[in-house]
């Protein structure tokens, strides 16, 4: 199996982010994918909304926006939400035009830089994610951190959590974290087999109702791209990402 030494990354990204049954987190993502702190010098950045077995009023409102969208519709309607969401990541990968993807969800907000300093990372060895500041509304993750800026779109607050970035942004790199945002390498996110269709369970992937063994995300990223590929997962310290956390889910 081919390793991920000296890859010559094309100039090519697209932010990616799901919707599915909220016009407040449909807006804030759309504000969000909107902003100049996206841009990058020297990249093609494209941005696009996918809109993931949404509801008649998401994609009423998601048509009077000024921005790139698809529409997905899942083969199996009735399974565990989650495995969906797994699917429809993959299927946003796949129908991507842009050689790389960032991948992001609907309650995250971008602070200054972000994508440029994740992008710094990205070079075949790496899986560079974003630091996450959480809201709080349950434990952060392995290099994150809780502040409450915001627990729903309506009330977050961009010039606190901007202030609050300052304070903590470093340059620094370090093992693991949490597993989104993240950039992958179109190409090799589909040849290597992409997202499991759901978390691992004792009785197999995606089968929900048995015992837990651990996420789609953390088998991907360790038993796929870091044993197949040698690919380390990294937090980088100065991409710093809000999350709400629980976004659509908590409505």
């Amino acid at each position: 199996m081919s390793r991920g030494k000296n890859i010559k990354m094309s100039k090519s990204i697209e932010i990616v982010s799901l919707i599915f049954k909220s016009k407040d987190y449909l807006n804030f993502i759309y504000n969000q994918l909107k902003k100049e702190c996206n841009k990058v010098d020297g990249w093609d950045v494209g941005i696009r909304i996918v809109a993931n077995d949404a509801t008649e009023e998401v994609l009423d409102h998601l048509k009077t926006l000024d921005i790139p969208y698809t529409i997905y519709n899942d083969d199996i309607p009735n399974d565990y939400y989650l495995n969906r969401v797994y699917r429809c990541y993959n299927h946003s990968v796949e129908t991507s035009e842009y050689d790389n993807v960032c991948l992001v969800n609907s309650d995250m907000a971008f602070s200054e830089n972000w994508l440029d300093n994740l992008l710094k990372h990205h070079d075949g060895n790496n899986i560079p994610c974003s630091r996450l500041i959480e809201s709080g509304k349950m434990p952060s993750g392995l290099h994150g951190v809780s502040n409450n800026f915001g627990k729903t779109p309506l009330t977050f607050s961009d010039v606190d959590f901007d202030e609050y970035v300052n304070i903590i942004k470093q340059p620094f790199v370090h093992e693991s974290g949490l597993y989104m945002p993240c950039i992958f390498e179109r190409k090799r996110f589909i040849e290597s087999g992409m997202y499991p269709e759901g978390n691992l369970y004792k009785d197999g992937i995606g089968k929900f109702g048995s015992e837990f063994v651990m996420s789609g995300d953390k088998y991907y990223f360790e038993e796929v791209l870091l044993k197949k590929y040698n690919m380390k997962h990294i937090t980088v310290f100065d991409s710093i990402v809000y999350h709400i956390q629980e976004g659509e889910k908590d409505e």
